[in-house]
């Protein structure tokens, strides 16, 4: 009879999920994860399965408190607002190190999108769950919602990758503040 499992796997995924983050799948060996994890390799195997199963469920994590935060900073009948209030969120009100850790779904499909191609999809399908939120956010405020979502979701996506390249607080709000006076006035 296998033992139980003795550690708090939510903190111990949330701790390998921090570390794909700001290292990527590839880069990130199981020892670090064990390390991080501060769990043995038997509890680590019981309770997760496999490098791979375990990152899943952190990409998945990872997407999942990205729509909350969205749906957090939702601001009824302002959906500029709401835009606002998520790179606010997901950028400067966070600390530096996230910020510069980039986007976990973002991150992935640009490292492994010619290398594991169902990891990448499994990213790409989580940036469109956040993307259908902004939708549902645009419905009813502008001509065409899907549009405007697209937009908002490209300029993430850039501002992520600028984050990982180390761009600047002005330079990022400068980016957020034009493209959203710009969709403000297409919209």
């Amino acid at each position: 009879m296998p033992r139980p499992i003795e550690f708090d796997r939510d903190r111990a995924r949330n701790a390998a999920m921090k570390l794909f983050w700001r290292q990527g799948y590839t880069a990130t060996s199981l020892a670090q994860l064990l390390e991080s994890m501060k769990i043995g390799r038997s509890s680590f195997y019981a309770a997760f399965t496999d490098k791979r199963s375990l990152f899943i469920e952190c990409l998945e994590l990872f997407a999942e408190r990205t729509r909350e935060i969205l749906e957090q900073g939702h601001v009824p009948q302002q959906p500029l607002e709401t835009a606002r209030a998520f790179f606010e969120n997901t950028t400067f009100a966070v600390p530096r190190w996230r910020v510069d850790a980039g986007c976990m779904m973002v991150n992935t499909i640009l490292e492994l999108s010619d290398v594991d191609a169902d990891l990448s999809r499994r990213a790409t399908v989580c940036l469109a769950r956040i993307e259908q939120t902004f939708v549902w956010v645009f419905e009813h405020h502008v001509d065409d919602p899907r549009q405007a979502a697209s937009v908002v979701m490209t300029l993430n996506k850039g501002i992520r990758v600028s984050s990982r390249a180390r761009a600047s607080e002005a330079e990022l709000r400068q980016v957020i503040s034009s493209t959203l006076s710009l969709l403000d006035r297409a919209a």
